[in-house]
């Protein structure tokens, strides 16, 4: 437990290094058992240490960080193969497992971007398919990390982030980042528009089965 938030705070403070020793026990040596959290890249070496075991579609982590402003953001993420969405966020460092504000910039950004680029290339009306906000996250990882200087946080555990001036800030980081990133790498953005097409049929498909099942 405690190996395992060391590493999150340091992936989460980039530059930092955090030592955490086991005197339980000794070895033949006579030395303790000694760990070095420390990471050079942040978010991005983040997102490759949760997603080590899913293949890649995309060949970089995709970083957005902005430090002006009193609300500094930094986001990084990457598609893979998989069906599933993976979405951390953090809050002052706090992970918010409820999501909150910051989460839901997030989403309406990515839902955005992708759908504006894929409607001007033509790709969704090419493979006949209308797509909704679910079809954009399937197979994405991302950590999002945001310093508020007055949090308000809700839900039952009080681990959702509530401040409406948040999810602002973050869709416009993350837009203006993405949008870039799109027309810099056709090539990539082909396979991630490609993935979301594939996730909409899929999605339209099993809903015609179970529409069917009910129907018998």
């Amino acid at each position: 437990t405690l190996a395992n938030r060391m590493r999150e705070l340091a992936f989460l403070n980039k530059g930092i290094k955090i030592q955490l020793t086991d005197k339980r026990s000794v070895n033949e040596e006579g030395t303790v058992k000694t760990e070095l959290f420390h990471s050079t890249e942040g978010l991005s070496e983040f997102v490759r240490f949760i997603d080590q075991s899913r293949p890649s579609i995309i060949q970089k982590i995709v970083h957005m960080e902005r430090t002006d402003g009193p609300i500094p953001v930094e986001v990084a993420m990457v598609y893979n193969d998989s069906f599933n969405e993976n979405i951390y966020s953090y809050v002052n460092n706090i992970n918010t497992i409820e999501g909150g504000t910051h989460v839901a910039g997030f989403r309406r950004s990515i839902t955005r971007v992708f759908k504006n680029y894929g409607e001007k290339q033509g790709m969704f009306e090419k493979a006949k398919v209308t797509v909704e906000g679910d079809d954009f996250r399937e197979g994405l990882s991302a950590i999002i990390s945001v310093k508020v200087p007055e949090p308000q946080f809700e839900g039952q555990t009080k681990t959702k982030l509530g401040n409406s001036e948040v999810s602002g800030v973050v869709q416009t980081t993350v837009s203006r980042v993405l949008e870039a990133y799109l027309e810099e790498n056709p090539k990539e953005a082909k396979y991630v528009i490609s993935k979301i097409i594939l996730a909409a049929q899929a999605r339209v498909a099993a809903k015609k089965a179970r529409d069917m099942v009910q129907r018998k």
